[in-house]
């Protein structure tokens, strides 16, 4: 390892330092998908109660089906709502403003006395979960070194699992109101964490407080204070041309990277949501029951849950080994499979056909299914936003995706089970496989391969001024520059 003298292994020597503070700002910004990850989850134990016979406050299958997707509607309008807010004060403060909001949703929730105060705390949760899936990508990819930057990126699946699981191991034996009071304890949380993280130096050279995004920089980094390095110079000398300016719907639609960047990210976010996430959850019982094992929910939820949280511990290592494509393409491939063997198991028991033998092929496509999905189009289409907008543009273009990919949610889980009983459970099967067969192309011919790559890097790559061939000259970062007219 070179000393600080060696002029331009400088950087070198300074990256051997501690990355404790960056792995604390990961930490503290993802424990609000953590809180999250119970709101998404908080029907699987809660709605069984309340459409119960005997419960306090009864509810039928169309309110319950309002009570779980009304997250989603809120959730559409949620990022609109605080784009303002992130573009003037940065993404710590909105993440902190909106883990209040996530707070009240569960203070709504947890003292409820009617239907109509359960859907306004769904919906306050679902506007706070949409911003935080908004802001901590962004957050993520602004405050990581892009050798690490794909590993910061991913972490969400892991506390987003994490949030699953603690729903589904304490739900059904507390309380209505316990399992609220417990839940509602995260962003709490997770508002004082924010307490001790930063300012992202993205942000702060944005908004030209060039010493003030310095120290943040040196801090995330381990740095001495007062550090220069060739990577903060490099950030600094690309976004002064955006200082204060901040881009608009025009400029998106217009400016051909933005219009790049903006079609990826909603490109991958469109089959998320259609790779059929929300119809394999929604058969997860029956699939075990065709098993013959008698599962009750709760232990048929836990099993999903446990498979969703080790496959997504799995993530932040592949995507650091392989980027973003590589396990994007793996993950269409997979979902595609597991819901075709579905459809066709389903087909073959609707036409009489002796399944006895084997019963073992719906739960492993399910298991096949979850994992591919956890460790690829779970978490990656939001890294990929993260990184892809370009600072002017990034609040508005990351907001607009995100309520697209909610209001997509709330179509699919407010009407699929119409649509399910309109054409039958194997077409629902084999009509999602057919989008994730859509997803490998969408994913083969538009997205890039940005491993290894700074945020500008990649500015230049969506502005066709870098080739996607690689080359093994480190002279020139690994990328061939596109000859200019």
């Amino acid at each position: 390892m070179g000393s600080p003298n060696d002029g331009k292994d400088y950087d070198g020597f300074l990256r051997a330092k501690s990355n404790i503070n960056l792995y604390l700002s990961a930490l503290a910004a993802n424990m609000a998908f953590f809180s999250s990850g119970c709101s998404l989850s908080w029907t699987s134990p809660s709605l069984p109660k309340l459409m119960a016979e005997d419960s306090w406050l009864p509810m039928t299958k169309e309110e319950g089906s309002w009570a779980g997707s009304l997250l989603m509607l809120g959730g559409s309008l949620g990022p609109l709502i605080s784009t303002n807010f992130q573009s003037r004060f940065g993404c710590k403060k909105a993440l902190q403003g909106n883990s209040l909001i996530l707070l009240l949703g569960w203070i709504v929730l947890g003292a409820a006395n009617s239907k109509l105060e359960i859907y306004i705390g769904r919906f306050l949760q679902g506007i706070a979960v949409a911003v935080f899936f908004n802001l901590i990508p962004m957050y993520m990819g602004e405050i990581s070194e892009k050798n690490l930057r794909p590993a910061m990126a991913t972490l969400s699946e892991v506390f987003v699992s994490g949030g699953y699981m603690l729903e589904y191991v304490i739900g059904p034996y507390v309380s209505y109101r316990t399992l609220a009071l417990i839940s509602g304890l995260l962003p709490l949380i997770s508002f004082v964490l924010l307490l001790w993280i930063p300012d992202s130096p993205h942000y702060l050279l944005m908004k030209g407080s060039s010493e003030e995004a310095a120290r943040s920089f040196c801090w995330l980094r381990g740095f001495e204070k007062e550090t220069r390095t060739e990577e903060f110079d490099e950030l600094r000398n690309s976004l002064q041309e955006h200082e204060n300016k901040q881009g608009s719907l025009i400029e998106i639609v217009k400016v051909p990277v933005n219009r790049r960047a903006f079609f990826i990210a909603n490109g991958l976010l469109f089959f998320q949501q259609f790779s059929g996430i929300n119809v394999v959850l929604f058969y997860a019982q029956p699939i075990f029951m065709l098993t013959g094992a008698e599962f009750s929910s709760s232990v048929s939820a836990m099993i999903v849950g446990a498979v969703q949280t080790i496959s997504a511990c799995f993530t932040p290592l592949l995507a650091n080994k392989f980027g973003f494509k590589r396990p994007l393409l793996a993950s269409a491939i997979g979902m595609a499979v597991a819901q075709g063997l579905l459809g066709l198991y389903f087909y073959c028991g609707l036409k009489g056909y002796d399944l006895s033998f084997y019963s073992f092929v719906p739960v492993s496509c399910l298991v096949l299914y979850i994992l591919v999905y956890c460790l690829g189009f779970g978490p990656l289409p939001w890294a990929v936003m993260g990184e892809m907008f370009s600072p002017q543009v990034k609040s508005l273009a990351s907001s607009i995706s995100t309520s697209f990919c909610f209001f997509l949610a709330f179509l699919i889980t407010k009407f699929f089970s119409n649509l399910s009983d309109s054409i039958g459970t194997f077409a629902a099967f084999w009509l999602f496989s057919g989008f994730c067969l859509l997803a490998l192309i969408f994913v083969i011919c538009f997205v890039p391969n940005t491993r290894g790559m700074s945020l500008e890097e990649i500015q230049d790559l969506l502005n066709e001024k870098i080739s996607l061939t690689r080359q093994r000259n480190s002279s020139t970062k690994g990328y061939l520059p596109l000859p200019q007219e």
